[in-house]
């Protein structure tokens, strides 16, 4: 706890947002310590009792996670069975970052006994065949855990961090992520170092889900019948590398473990638009959030611009931008280029 002191990066910073940052750390270097001496049962049964404790104490992330399911599942499925989706949403996700902390006990010999691994095999050939990997999942089951298991499976790679608002939880997370091997990349310049990571044989692992500004580099994405500016790094390196993707989950068991799955990859024509290629691949997923949607991160705002002429119905939060509709009106989603088989 030394360090509490010697960290300061903020002399311009008010003195309460100063002290919040240092009681933020205290706490979270304490659970980083604290919660890998707990049994992973005992861990599970907090993460469930965690959970519930979210759902009726955050308002607005339950209002966000109830807005979103009414949209994608509202006329099929009971206001009740929403909100067990979302309170179980709620609960995953904070199994996953209880289990991250947890992870410090993985070794490479004891990490599949949590973990059904499948397909790795394959991924690790493909990575030699290729010369490289790009690996795509969603903030789905225990997505932490899927970038930890894909190291110990021997296909370490590169980990685009974004910074918190507080600098001092970064290193905290940094250090957790990285334990099996990957590598940690700050988000500026993220894309020279990733494409000559991956020119050099190395691999990336995106999350897909996030949306972004549009001003920023995104494409349009339609999830669940909605449009939203979504990131493209992914697309923007398979069309720099003419490397497949390998879409990759961790999805939760009855018994506790988790499905870790590499997936067959997706080849792409070489004409694919990089909108082709961020649709193909969110369409490669949404099917199993269909099928098991608490393990989605509902409270998340994924669809925050509402199209001028929506002929859906978007969440109470979207509004708005003149941007986005002109993003829309300029560029089409396909995703017919998109192929199963090598070109």
């Amino acid at each position: 706890m030394a360090n509490l002191g010697s960290i300061e990066p903020w002399g311009s910073r008010p003195l309460a947002q100063r002290i919040r940052f240092r009681l933020e750390f205290a706490g979270l270097w304490a659970a980083s310590r604290l919660v890998p001496l707990l049994p992973l049962p005992v861990l599970r049964g907090l993460s469930g009792l965690l959970g519930s404790a979210m759902f009726a104490l955050d308002r607005r992330g339950r209002a966000v996670a109830m807005d979103n399911l009414r949209c994608v599942f509202g006329a099929e499925k009971s206001e009740a069975e929403l909100r067990r989706i979302a309170r179980g949403s709620a609960a995953q996700f904070a199994r996953t970052m209880l289990e991250l902390f947890w992870a410090r006990n993985f070794t490479a010999e004891n990490y599949r006994d949590y973990m059904v691994m499948e397909g790795w095999d394959q991924a690790r050939a493909l990575n030699k065949t290729h010369n490289g990997g790009i690996f795509v999942c969603l903030h789905y089951g225990n997505f932490e855990w899927l970038s930890i298991a894909g190291a110990f499976e021997r296909l370490p790679g590169c980990i685009v961090t974004q910074q918190f608002e507080n600098p001092l939880l970064g290193p905290v997370f940094d250090r957790l992520r990285s334990l099996s091997g990957h590598r940690i990349i700050q988000q500026q310049r993220s894309m020279l170092i990733t494409l000559k990571h991956l020119k050099n044989g190395g691999n990336i692992g995106v999350l897909i889900d996030l949306q972004l500004h549009p001003k920023l580099p995104s494409v349009p994405l339609r999830s669940f019948g909605r449009f939203s500016p979504s990131t493209k790094l992914h697309a923007m390196l398979q069309k720099h590398t003419g490397l497949p993707i390998i879409p990759i989950e961790s999805v939760p068991l009855p018994d506790g473990r988790y499905r870790t799955i590499a997936h067959d990859p997706i080849y792409f024509s070489p004409d694919a638009t990089e909108e082709e290629v961020v649709q193909k691949c969110w369409d490669f997923f949404e099917p199993q959030v269909r099928r098991q949607p608490e393990a989605w991160l509902w409270a998340y705002k994924h669809w925050r611009f509402l199209p001028k002429d929506a002929d859906v119905p978007y969440p109470s939060y979207a509004v708005n931008r003149p941007l986005f509709d002109r993003m829309l009106a300029g560029k089409g989603v396909q995703s017919s280029a998109a192929t199963n088989n090598p070109s």
